[in-house]
C-alpha cells in the first residue's frame, strides 16, 4: 500500500452549514423545480453517472478522515467505515445479525467451566501482501489490544476478563479467561484481526477482506482495489444471501467535511453514497428523485457523562437541575432534523435493554430545574462541558448551554480532538463529558462501553456507587443468557437516568443517503452501524 502524501492530518470537524449555505444548496438542487443543477440536465446527469460506473468503482463520500488507520485502536466510524471492506474478524454478522464464522473455521470450543475458548482458524486465507493467515496474527492482535501503552480502546472490554491467550498450533488459538465472559463472542464478532507485523501501524491497513487499500491522501481520500485472492472466492461470507461476487473493481472514499458539498456531490452523481448528511440538507435529499434517504435506529450514542467525584456534579440536586433544564427537543430538531427520539438513560431504542422511560421532559422544565438548583445550595453554579471535535457535538452543546443559562448555570464549552478528549475520559479529568460514538462497531446491538463509567470498579469509573448497578453490570458482561442480559441492562438504564449520572439529550438515528443506481443498503446491518459496501452492487 502506498500513500500519496506524507501529511498526517487528522480528522477535521464537519462544517455545519450556515443559513446562507443552506439557502444556496436549496437553490442549487432545486432550480426550476427539476431537482437538478442548472449545469446539467436530467439526461446529462444520468448519462454521466452511467459513464462513470463503467470503471466499476464504488464512490463513497464521508464527513471526516481518521488520524490513525489502525482499527485496533479505534472503534469510531471515521476509521471503521473505511476499514470495512479491508479488515475482517473471527466472526461477523450475517444479514440477520446472527454471529457467523468468518476467519474462524467454526464455532468456538468452550470448556465446561467456560474459562477456555479454543478457536480453530480458517485455512487458505491470505493477507493482502500474500502472507498466510495464522494463529500468530490473532495472538499479535490480542496482545496489542491488551497492551496498556498501545492506546487501544478495546482494552476496556477485555481487561479483567482475558487472562492470557496462546497459539495451540499454527491454525488454532486458545483464549483463557479469569472469569466467565458472556460478551466475548460479541467482541470477537467486532474485533478486526490484523497482520502480526502491522498491529502497531497507524499509517496503513493490512487485511484479509475482499478489497485492499492501495493508497490514500491523508485527510482527503482512500483508494481500494479488489483482492483477487480473497478466501471467499465469490464474496459470500458472512452474507450468505448476497447475489454474485464482489461487485466492484474498486472502492474510493472521499472526504467532504462540508455537508453541503457532500449533498451536492451525491446529487451530481460524483459519489454513490454519503454518510452523515446534515439535518438542513435532509428535506432536499428526501424529495430528490433518484436518491434515497436511509434512516434507522442504531447504537449511535451521544455519550454524556458527569464526574461525581468533584463539585458541582457530586451534588445530586445539581445533577437533577442540569437534567431538567436540558433542551432535548431543541437538540433533536435543530441538530438532527427530528431523526431520532428524546433521550433519557444511556440505552437507546437501537440497543439491547432499551425501555421507554419518562424521567425527564422533552423541553426544559425550568421551574423544577430551578427548585433543584436552589436546593443544591450552590451559589454561583458553573461547569465545563468537554466535547469532541465534530461540529455536530458542538451544535448539541450550544443548544444545551443556552437552556442551562436560563436557570443561571454558566457553562464553558471546551472542544478537543479525539486524543486529548479520550485522555480527559481516561484520566477522569472532567466535569461533564460529551461526544458522539457508534458503539455498534465494538459492541454490536448494545453499548457496553457507554455503561462502563457507571461501574464503581471500572478504569473509567465516574464516581457513581450503586451496588445494584455494579451487580447488574457484572451480569451484563458475564452472562451468556441474552434474556438475563437484557433485564440487567434495563436495571442499569433506569438507575442511571433517575440518578442523573448518564443522561444523553437524544437518541439519534443513523442517517445515510444513496443514489438509486446502487443496490439498497441493508437496513439490518445499519442497525450495527455497518455500511457493508463490499456487499453492494450497481443495479442498472
Amino acid at each position: 500500500m502506498t500513500r500519496a502524501r506524507t501529511s498526517t492530518a487528522g480528522p477535521g470537524p464537519e462544517a455545519g452549514p450556515s443559513r446562507r449555505g443552506f439557502l444556496g444548496l436549496g437553490a442549487a438542487l432545486a432550480v426550476g423545480g427539476t431537482g437538478f443543477l442548472t449545469a446539467c440536465s436530467k439526461e446529462d446527469s444520468a448519462g454521466r453517472v452511467a459513464d462513470r460506473h463503467k470503471d466499476g468503482v464504488l464512490r463513497i463520500g464521508v464527513a471526516a478522515a481518521p488520524s490513525s488507520l489502525n482499527p485496533l485502536d479505534s472503534g469510531a466510524e471515521v476509521t471503521r467505515w473505511i476499514a470495512e471492506p479491508v479488515m475482517e474478524s473471527l466472526y461477523a454478522y450475517d444479514s440477520r445479525l446472527d454471529s457467523a464464522p468468518l476467519l474462524a473455521e467454526g464455532e468456538p470450543e468452550i470448556s465446561a467451566d467456560k474459562l477456555t475458548w479454543t478457536i480453530r482458524l480458517k485455512q487458505g486465507v491470505l493477507w493482502h501482501n500474500g502472507d498466510p493467515f495464522t494463529a500468530d496474527d490473532v495472538v499479535a492482535t490480542l496482545a496489542h489490544m491488551l497492551d496498556t501503552s498501545a492506546g487501544s480502546e478495546w482494552i476496556t472490554y477485555m481487561l479483567g476478563y482475558v487472562q492470557r491467550f496462546e497459539k495451540a498450533d499454527p491454525q488454532t488459538v486458545r483464549i483463557i479467561l479469569a472469569k466467565p465472559y458472556g460478551l466475548l463472542r460479541s467482541h470477537l464478532t467486532n474485533l478486526p484481526v490484523t497482520h502480526k507485523n502491522f498491529v502497531d501501524r497507524k499509517d496503513t491497513m493490512m487485511g484479509t477482506g475482499p478489497y485492499k487499500l492501495d493508497s490514500y491522501v491523508a485527510g482527503q481520500s482512500f483508494t481500494m482495489s479488489k483482492f483477487d485472492r480473497y478466501h471467499g472466492g465469490q464474496y459470500r461470507a458472512p452474507f450468505a444471501d448476497m447475489p454474485g461476487g464482489a461487485a466492484f473493481g474498486g472502492i474510493q472514499y472521499t472526504v467532504f467535511t462540508d455537508a453541503n458539498t457532500r449533498a451536492v456531490s451525491l446529487k451530481q452523481g460524483k459519489v454513490d453514497l454519503v454518510t452523515a448528511p446534515a439535518n438542513t440538507t435532509l428535506p432536499v435529499l428526501a424529495k430528490e428523485k433518484g436518491l434515497t434517504l436511509v434512516s434507522t435506529v442504531a447504537p449511535l450514542d451521544v455519550l454524556t457523562y458527569v464526574m461525581l467525584q468533584r463539585a458541582p456534579f457530586d451534588n445530586a440536586d445539581f445533577r437533577k437541575a442540569v437534567a431538567y433544564s436540558m433542551d432535548r427537543d431543541g437538540v433533536l430538531q435543530r441538530v438532527y432534523g427530528g431523526k431520532g427520539s428524546i433521550g433519557q438513560g444511556p440505552i437507546g431504542p437501537g440497543e439491547a435493554g432499551y425501555q421507554p422511560l419518562s424521567v425527564f421532559p422533552a423541553t426544559p422544565d425550568l421551574a423544577k430545574a430551578k427548585a433543584f438548583l436552589d436546593k443544591s445550595g450552590i451559589a454561583k453554579p458553573s461547569f465545563t462541558l468537554t466535547v469532541g471535535a465534530s461540529q455536530t457535538v458542538r451544535d448539541i452543546a450550544q443548544v444545551l448551554v443556552a437552556g442551562w443559562a436560563k436557570i443561571g448555570i454558566d457553562v464553558r464549552i471546551e472542544q478537543l480532538p479525539g486524543g486529548p478528549w479520550s485522555n480527559k475520559w481516561l484520566s477522569r479529568d472532567y466535569d461533564m463529558l460529551m461526544n458522539t460514538f457508534m458503539s455498534g462497531f465494538t459492541s454490536g446491538p448494545a453499548n457496553y462501553l457507554t455503561l462502563a463509567p457507571a461501574s464503581s470498579t471500572n478504569v473509567l469509573a465516574c464516581g457513581y456507587t450503586n451496588p445494584e448497578v455494579d451487580k447488574a453490570i457484572d451480569t451484563v458482561w458475564q452472562t451468556a443468557d441474552q434474556n438475563e442480559r437484557v433485564q440487567a441492562l434495563a436495571t442499569v438504564d433506569r438507575a442511571l437516568a433517575e440518578d442523573a449520572v448518564i443522561f444523553p439529550p437524544v437518541y439519534p438515528e443513523l442517517v445515510v443517503a444513496q443514489r438509486n443506481e446502487l443496490s439498497p443498503l441493508n437496513r439490518d446491518l445499519l442497525k450495527v452501524c455497518r455500511l457493508s459496501p463490499q456487499t453492494l452492487r450497481f443495479t442498472g
